[in-house]
């Protein structure tokens, strides 16, 4: 199930965060994202009662959204819940006349030091979702580059 994310769901997801320490190792960026689940709008999967998946979402302008952070549980993930997360922003987005979705990860020309479950599993993930690459970024905020990856959004019924 997928609803919207509620003040009471931060904890749980503060505790996901917790199971991906190379998607989440530093600190700085768990506190941002710790902010971001008690600020700002978004999504949260549920299994058997319990949370097992967020993203969170900024809206930067009438016609445009990011995800500023999206996490499943580490024994929960290669389910579908990601898709499932990114899906009903997407459609909820739409419908609120949002008209492009982006994301900021990690950039290909950055070193990776895994093999697998790695920032390249997640810019296909993104990928595989019709999120584009727009541009590699060199950000303050952040030690390595970024890529902002978009994804242009249905136009909603009339």
């Amino acid at each position: 199930m997928i609803r919207p994310l509620q003040p009471a769901d931060a904890p749980a997801c503060d505790a996901i965060v917790l199971t991906l320490p190379y998607h989440f190792g530093h600190e700085g960026g768990r506190a941002e994202c710790a902010e971001a689940v008690r600020t700002q709008a978004g999504l949260v999967a549920v299994e058997d009662g319990e949370v097992v998946g967020f993203l969170t979402l900024r809206r930067h302008d009438a016609a445009s959204a990011e995800i500023t952070w999206m996490a499943v549980r580490a024994d929960r993930r290669r389910r579908g819940l990601g898709r499932e997360l990114i899906e009903r922003a997407v459609g909820e987005l739409a419908r609120d006349g949002a008209r492009l979705l982006c994301v900021l990860t990690l950039a290909e020309s950055e070193p990776e030091e895994r093999e697998t479950d790695n920032y390249a599993d997640t810019r296909a993930f993104y990928r595989s979702l019709g999120f584009v690459p727009l541009r590699e970024l060199a950000l303050e905020s952040w030690t390595d580059r970024a890529v902002i990856l978009a994804r242009a959004l249905p136009e909603p019924a009339r």
